[in-house]
């Protein structure tokens, strides 16, 4: 089990909770996120790191990136040194605000996020990190 809740978003919006590492979750189910086992021992390979697969190096970022950047969100909480969430993103759009949205009202409701809890969005798209909370997600849905 992971030390810090973890979640990935799927592009329909579905939430799928994170056991052990983001990394892990996709070598778990490859299909799932619109890869091979192949395509991933590949990436591990390209990166140098063939005969560690599913280490958390350079060729998870690489395979996170990809994911990302096909739809899907990471989140994950951290705790030091201060208490928020990671959001990993594509783009800041209109439809991936939603899916936040609805992510965070499903958090409100179980109790696991808080209206001030902050959130650190991290967007490839635009290169950049917003910081925010969840209350401006959930007003907005």
């Amino acid at each position: 089990m992971t030390l810090t809740p973890a979640y990935w978003i799927a592009p329909d919006g579905e939430r799928l909770e994170v056991e052990r590492s983001h990394i892990a979750a996709v070598i778990a189910d490859p299909a799932r996120f619109g890869v091979t086992e192949a395509w991933l021992r590949a990436r591990y390979a390209e990166h140098g790191e063939g005969d560690r697969f599913g280490c958390e190096g350079r060729a998870r970022e690489a395979i996170i990136r990809r994911i990302v950047m096909a739809g899907w969100i990471r989140t994950r909480r951290y705790i030091r040194p201060a208490t928020y969430w990671s959001v990993t993103v594509d783009e800041l759009d209109n439809a991936t605000w939603r899916s936040l949205a609805t992510w965070a009202s499903v958090g409100l409701e179980e109790g696991w996020l808080k209206p001030t809890t902050e959130l650190r969005i991290h967007e490839f798209a635009e290169g950049r990190t917003t910081t925010t909370e969840v209350s401006a997600l959930s007003a907005s849905g």
